[in-house]
């Protein structure tokens, strides 16, 4: 039972950190057209933060909560343990309220009539005094120890302190669980990319954030909104009707991949022309790097039907006619190195020279590693006698 419930206590929190992000990424794309010279930080200067050359703005708590809704009572924990969290703050600064706005977002819901109801958004429902009352009854009614701390610094506090704190608090209850935050992100993208390829353009988006949320944690940064906004043109771009997005760029197959691939038909086809070690290297990458970029496309449903299939067969007839010319100038008998030699030009025009883009993508790895398909399926090759099995010389004692 221990046991249990640590890794339930572990899941909820890795949950929750994962919230912070998902939810970082909805207000920074909400904030953009508001002022994009902002940058939004996590587990900076709070759960979330918005600031300004590195001075906070705007700080934000989140509560998330998935098997219970977390209702958010006068004397609720998620809302006494942030409002320790400011109220110390207050406390060392008394300013803090007057250039600086505070978020409790949360999952839960505030019962009407409660103190966190009364701090909501709307207009109409706000009445700071109201919850002042509330929230000082419950700190000096409240028997939860746990919370002692908080409810000593509320009550030490002025009224007209308190006041100020929380007019400058909004709670956001409600607010969308870490599944459903993805459908507001998309909501938020919806004009980004064709309606079929807003989940996948959300997914790359995401990629995108957390590296650079993983990079704000290790250096103590924040996110520039302006780069969030560069990023989104760039998908923008790579997700219009007639592009493909390009994954794998840059990527490098383990070396268990890559003990797998050497023993595939297109390495044995680079051997018999004696090709280099480094530059059957090259192959093996390409060929790792047209696969899982062609297969993503194909998972995506970014290919029209037929399209890889007419690509290839492109890439057939342009390696035909050098094949087939190579074959008309081996002399007759043509020796073993003379094949070789041919061979290898062919290869090196696929190579260094073959450019052939696949609709927008114009990459050197999806064409070299497109011929390198071919090759592993012996439907285009390198050596004149490709076709044929490799003919190995007998041991000395077999001939005698």
């Amino acid at each position: 039972m221990t046991g249990g419930k640590k890794s339930h206590e572990a899941s909820a929190s890795a949950t929750g950190y994962l919230y912070q992000c998902r939810i970082a990424l909805l207000m920074a794309l909400r904030a953009i057209p508001l002022n994009v010279n902002q940058e939004i930080s996590v587990e900076r200067f709070d759960d979330v933060a918005f600031d300004v050359t590195g001075t906070p703005s705007e700080l934000i708590q989140t509560k998330h909560h998935i098997e219970k809704s977390g209702s958010l009572t006068d004397a609720s924990s998620d809302l006494w343990k942030t409002l320790l969290i400011w109220l110390k703050a207050i406390k060392a600064d008394g300013q803090l309220p007057f250039r600086m706005k505070f978020f409790l977002m949360t999952t839960g819901s505030a019962p009407e009539g409660s103190a966190a109801s009364y701090l909501r958004a709307i207009a109409n429902e706000r009445n700071e005094a109201e919850a002042d009352k509330l929230l000082a009854a419950a700190a000096t009614n409240s028997k939860n120890v746990d919370h002692s701390e908080a409810y000593g610094i509320y009550n030490g506090l002025s009224q007209e302190v308190r006041l100020s704190l929380l007019r400058s608090i909004t709670v956001l209850d409600n607010a969308p669980n870490i599944i459903d935050v993805v459908d507001e992100i998309r909501q938020c993208l919806y004009m980004a990319a064709p309606k079929t390829q807003i989940a996948n353009f959300v997914e790359r988006l995401e990629g995108w954030w957390f590296g650079r949320v993983i990079d704000g944690l290790v250096n103590k940064k924040s996110i520039s909104l302006l780069a969030l906004d560069q990023r989104i043109d760039e998908l923008r771009e790579e997700f219009r009707r007639d592009a493909l997005p390009v994954d794998v760029k840059g990527s490098h197959p383990s070396p268990e991949v890559i003990a797998d691939l050497d023993k595939r038909p297109f390495v044995q086809q680079l051997r018999r022309i004696k090709i280099g070690t480094q530059r059957i290297e090259l192959a093996i990458r390409d060929y790792y790097r047209a696969y899982e970029q062609r297969s993503r496309w194909t998972r995506q449903e970014l290919l029209v039907d037929g399209e890889l299939e007419r690509y290839e067969e492109d890439l057939k007839e342009a390696w035909e006619p050098r094949f087939l010319t190579l074959l008309d100038s081996l002399p007759k008998p043509c020796d073993a190195e003379v094949k070789v030699s041919g061979g290898q030009k062919i290869f090196q025009w696929a190579e260094q020279d073959a450019d052939f883009p696949l609709r927008t993508v114009r990459e050197r790895f999806l064409t070299h590693g497109s011929f390198q398909m071919l090759a592993n399926r012996n439907v285009v090759g390198w050596h004149p006698d490709f076709k044929e099995p490799e003919k190995v010389d007998a041991p000395e004692r077999d001939r005698q």
